[in-house]
Order: C-alpha cells, then structure tokens, then sequence
C-alpha cells in the first residue's frame, strides 16, 4: 500500500515537472518567435535574391534601383510600425516611384507623409550605380512623390484624419520592388518592359505577391492600377480573394484628372471604408 502511495506521489511529481517544461519551452518559444513584419520581410528578401540572379535585361536598362536594399532602414520601420499581424485588405502598386519609394523605402511615400505624417525615419544608403539625373537623397529629398502626394491624404481623409487607423486592417505593398531607368535617365516601368526578361519579372513577383497574401491572410486586394490588376488575374492561388482595382493615382495616366475626388466616389462605391476606419 505503501509503495503504490510511493509510486503515485512519483507520477504527480513527474508530470507537474513535465508541465512546467512544457510551459517554460512554450515561454521560451514565444519570447523567440520572429515579428510578423519580419516573416514579411523575409519573403521580400527572397524576392530580392531572384531578382539579383537575373542578369539578363535588356539593352535598354542602363540602371536598376532596389529601395528595399539600399532604404531598408525605413522600409524596416515602415514594417515595424504598420504591420503587426493579418491584415484584411492589402493594396498593391507596381513598383516605387522615383521621389517616393526610390527615396524613402515606402511604397508612394513621397517624403511629407514618410517623414512628417508616418515619422519615420532612418538612413538612406546608395544605389549600386546611380544615374546622374536619378540621385537619392532619401528623407532629405525635395521633390514630392505626385502618386503618393494623392493616395496618402486621401487614405487619411477616409480614415478620419489617421493612417493609424488606416493601417489597423489595411497595409500597402509594391508587386515588383524595382526602378528601371534608359542611359538618359528615363523611367521604365515594369509594364514597359519587354520580351522574356518582363515576363520573368512577372513570375518571380507574382510567385512572392501570392505568398505574401497568404502571410497576410487578407480578404480583399486592391490592384492600384491595371497593370497589377492584369497580373492577379493571372495567379489561381489569388482567386479565392476579392480582388479590385483602384485607378493609379499618377498624374501620367490617361483620364486622371480629379483623381482624389473620383477615387473617393470608387471607396465608397466599393464599400472599403469600414476596412479603412478600422471598424470591421
């Protein structure tokens, strides 16, 4: 009788020390587990090493520019601060703008919102090769990024005068993370580009937007502009979202004239604001 009182005393005590590993492995675990913004990050890294294996561009492209390297401070704080965790709509633009993004490591963000609304802040290095018309002068930079001049007041706007609340349920990615400019300094988008070398450029990107939305675990995407639009009409992985598309914010693009306006119609239109006031 005494021995099996024994026993049992030795098997409460083996199983409460069993639980309490459990739990300090569990504690331990959780005080180790990556950041969410840092899984994103990750996958825009591995995008990044593709994209650096493809040596065959065409003559066209003199220069190749990749914020996410060389502005990675800010992009990094931009990840840190905005994105926490899942997200229910995630909006997409085709790559950074050259007073935007090229500058800040933000997609759109022209440098009064980066710096003065988001306060962000952090070192903006160099390009590998700088064309003379297409320097980086990151948050010191003077000219504002038109795109991002329009769909960052507007999202605040919507999101009663606070991209906190904005950002609460919705972030905003680029699908490509490069610039391309010609010997003269001209912009070349990923939607110009040509031949096999675009469609490469199209596979590896989509390949990573689509594990990114899963990360994300979003409902709806918002292609910002048609070219992005096209592309995730190609990706089965991406059917099971609702998918939209906003009119690009640039001044360049066809009919876009009164763009703030006309896009706060096709917000409410598309029923996004309690996605963007944070109130789903």
């Amino acid at each position: 009788m005494l021995k099996r009182k024994l026993q049992n005393q030795a098997k409460t005590k083996e199983n409460k020390t069993l639980k309490n590993d459990s739990a300090d492995e569990s504690r331990t675990s959780s005080l180790f587990a990556k950041p969410f913004w840092q899984k994103f990050y990750e996958i825009e890294l591995e995008l990044n090493e593709k994209l650096s294996k493809m040596t065959k561009k065409p003559p066209a492209i003199q220069y190749i520019y990749n914020p996410v390297e060389y502005a990675k401070e800010v992009h990094c704080e931009y990840l840190r601060k905005y994105l926490n965790g899942c997200k229910k709509v995630l909006f997409v633009g085709m790559n950074p703008g050259a007073n935007g993004m090229g500058q800040t490591g933000v997609p759109f963000g022209n440098i009064t919102t980066v710096r003065d609304i988001m306060q962000l802040s952090g070192l903006v290095e160099q390009p590998h090769e700088t064309h003379p018309k297409r320097p980086v002068n990151g948050l010191q930079h003077t000219t504002e990024e038109p795109s991002g001049k329009r769909l960052w007041p507007l999202l605040e706007k919507l999101a009663d005068g606070s991209l906190d609340t904005f950002f609460k349920q919705c972030f905003v990615h680029n699908f490509c993370p490069l610039m391309y400019f010609d010997k003269h300094g001209k912009n070349i988008t990923p939607s110009e580009l040509k031949g096999d070398y675009k469609q490469e450029i199209l596979h590896v990107c989509l390949e990573t937007l689509e594990s990114l939305i899963q990360l994300v675990n979003c409902e709806i995407v918002v292609a910002v502009g048609d070219y992005v639009f096209q592309c995730l009409k190609k990706s089965e992985n991406c059917q099971t979202k609702r998918i939209m598309k906003l009119p690009h914010p640039s001044p360049r693009a066809v009919g876009n004239q009164n763009w703030p306006e006309k896009a706060d119609k096709w917000f409410h239109k598309e029923q996004l604001l309690p996605y963007i006031r944070g109130e789903l």
